[in-house]
């Protein structure tokens, strides 16, 4: 009989639903699966995904241990991100090199390797420049096999994933929701499993949801120094969660961004297509996601705030 699903086993559920995907598209466990190019907008798997970072995926069993190797990226961005059956994040991974997993290290018998890498969506160049380096990405697991994907209750997992859905809709941030299980707050990684399924802890990648219920018209953020080691980004979203077709772009990082003649950058919301820089796209219920990676102190300790949108 199909396990039901509700808050008590939702985290467990979505991420084994997860894990059984990632090991079908890589073609089994232990092995590489790879985004090549920059998230497709009529293929997007996981909800509020973004087009600044590469991901690869391997499902492994880590009851023997196993080895994994990171290239060296240089001044590019690069994390190798762990995630446990219960979507925690017990491990971030930076350093170049040759890195041994052992069972201790984690307190579920599968976990996925997650590594992104910086990426300019918009030059090719860039793209196969990080290609490479997902190619320099060696994975050497000991134990295989196929991955033991439960039986859930289809109609439960859905049910509960929609109500934590709509109770994320009020979320401004989520810094708490990502990361140990002992440095998460539990409602909010419950919520955190079914908006942002894989996001990072906050000293990763500071994320903010702004929902500014705002109608289709003209707005824009004004952008000067962003306390960052790493890169920022904006990318708007539909109400599901989902990056979409429009008349403008998707979304605009720190790199892509045409910046203004005094080095601050206005990042435009809808209006006209009158050739003004950074024009993102609108939808009915439009909202959007600030991302920050490598966050500096004055960010985390929210002394520092990320500008809101102001009518154009």
């Amino acid at each position: 009989m199909a396990e039901l699903v509700n808050v008590d086993n939702f985290a467990r559920a979505e991420t084994n639903r997860m894990f059984a995907a990632f090991a079908a598209q890589s073609g089994g466990t232990g092995r590489w699966v790879h985004s090549r190019t920059p998230t497709p907008l009529d293929n997007q798997p996981v909800v509020r995904q973004n087009r600044d970072t590469l991901y690869s995926m391997a499902v492994i069993d880590v009851t023997d241990g196993a080895t994994v190797t990171i290239p060296d990226p240089g001044d590019r961005y690069l994390s190798l991100m762990i995630v446990d059956q219960d979507h925690y994040i017990p491990t971030i991974l930076h350093e170049p090199g040759e890195h041994r997993l052992t069972a201790d290290d984690f307190d579920t018998q599968w976990v996925v390797l997650v590594p992104r890498i910086f990426v300019n969506p918009d030059d090719p160049d860039d793209v196969a420049a990080v290609n490479a380096l997902q190619d320099g990405l060696v994975l050497d697991a000991t134990t295989g096999g196929p991955f033991p994907m439960p039986e859930y209750d289809e109609a439960s997992l859905a049910e509960t994933r929609n109500a934590l859905l709509a109770l994320g809709r009020g979320v401004r941030g989520f810094t708490t929701a990502f990361g140990r299980r002992d440095e998460v707050d539990p409602v909010h990684h419950l919520i955190g499993t079914a908006v942002g399924w894989g996001g990072l802890p906050k000293s990763e990648a500071f994320y903010l949801n702004v929902e500014p219920k705002l109608p289709l018209g003209a707005y824009r953020l004004e952008l000067g120094d962003v306390p960052v080691d790493a890169f920022w980004s904006v990318t708007v979203y539909n109400p599901k969660g989902f990056m979409e077709v429009t008349d403008g772009l998707v979304s605009v990082n720190s790199t892509t961004a045409t910046r203004n003649d005094d080095g601050t950058t206005t990042v435009n919301f809808g209006g006209p297509d009158d050739g003004r820089p950074n024009r993102l796209g609108l939808m009915e219920g439009w909202n959007y996601g600030v991302r920050m990676y490598r966050p500096r102190a004055e960010v985390l300790d929210g002394s520092w705030i990320f500008p809101e949108v102001q009518p154009a």
